[in-house]
């Protein structure tokens, strides 16, 4: 048996989604500003990284 209570598990899904979406946030608007300034090779390292975050964010939104 687990120790860990259905409403303590909402709360971890809760904080686990959060700190995704704010990880692709910031992961798109780094990459964004790299390739505004010209920075191709970093902005393109860094928005298939943000293209990797934002879809692993989406599939952890669909899991229930």
């Amino acid at each position: 048996m687990s120790s860990v209570s259905v409403g303590g598990r909402a709360q971890t899904r809760q904080r686990m989604l959060r700190r995704a979406g704010l990880i692709a946030i910031v992961l798109v608007v780094v990459a964004l500003l790299l390739l505004v300034g010209h920075h191709w090779i970093l902005g393109v390292i860094l928005g298939v990284a943000a293209a990797v975050a934002v879809w692993a964010y989406f599939q952890m939104r669909s899991v229930r």
